[in-house]
């Protein structure tokens, strides 16, 4: 009777697990469905059909309603905020659509509704004023120049001035025994400048090397002693381009004596430089 029971009780509980499992599968399904029906209907969402192909093959611009935001719109380059519909499509060579969520990411918050970007001709469209439609912008010639001696292109006046150590004019001739000389600006950032010594005198003490390494670049409070008495201190911000300057120099050798002592005793950490005779 016992073992009958048993039976019972096991045949119970295995029947009662599946029916659970079963319910539980198919509340999954339900809520898997909704979710796939959920993101089908965010992925679907239109955007406004700025630009059409007419059955002349010619460009129709539309323009919003006025309840729905504007389209952010560059013509040659800059923002047109007047409306499509008054181009004249025979002066437009290239029209791009982009949208919401790629314009968003290129151009920012202005760009919700989505970007048109058109190139036109030359010359203005007959019925729109000089401001309406602009001219492309004729292209800038951007002079190379040395940024931490790699040649690089731009403008000067655009690096900020706070990172930058010093700006140098090389004078080279144009060729080989030319009259005519070029010059090169040469601009050093005060990061850059400071690996270039640590470099310099890294080859000629392995001990000063390992010395920074170990504290990755950070040479606050090292003293750099020089033949003429001269002392200067790492990390400070009118000796950095002094300790450039030992750089172009001509170094001949460099000793390092690490820091000692503790706490209130301890002595910073100092190198020696020894520049060649004709440098001095």
């Amino acid at each position: 009777m016992k073992k009958l029971l048993l039976i019972l009780l096991i045949l119970l509980s295995v029947g009662a697990f599946a029916q659970h499992k079963k319910r539980t599968k198919k509340k999954v399904r339900r809520t898997a469905k909704r979710s796939v029906r959920h993101r089908a209907i965010e992925k679907t969402e239109p955007d406004f059909q700025y630009v059409a192909m007419g059955a002349d093959k010619r460009i129709v611009f539309t323009d919003p309603p006025e309840e729905l935001e504007k389209p952010f719109v560059l013509i040659n380059d800059t923002v047109y905020n007047g409306r499509l519909q008054d181009l004249n499509v025979d002066d437009i060579i290239d029209v791009s659509v982009i949208k919401r969520k790629g314009a968003r990411i290129m151009y920012g918050p202005k760009a919700a509704a989505g970007a048109i970007i058109i190139k036109t001709r030359q010359q203005l469209p007959a019925n729109l004023s000089n401001n309406a439609l602009p001219l492309p912008k004729p292209p800038t010639v951007k002079k190379s120049f040395l940024f931490n001696e790699e040649v690089t292109y731009g403008n000067v006046e655009d690096l900020d001035p706070k990172k930058i150590l010093s700006i140098d004019t090389l004078i080279e001739p144009k060729f080989s025994g030319a009259k005519d000389n070029d010059t090169t600006i040469s601009v050093t950032t005060k990061v850059y400048g400071k690996k270039l010594y640590q470099w310099k005198f890294g080859t000629l003490s392995k001990a000063y090397k390992t010395y920074i390494r170990s504290r990755r670049g950070n040479d606050n409070g090292v003293l750099y002693l020089l033949g003429d008495g001269t002392t200067l201190t790492g990390g400070k911000e009118e000796d950095l381009i002094k300790l450039l300057n030992v750089y172009n120099a001509g170094v001949k050798s460099v000793s390092f004596t690490p820091p000692g002592g503790k706490r209130k005793n301890r002595t910073p950490a100092k190198v020696t430089i020894e520049l060649n005779q004709s440098e001095n």
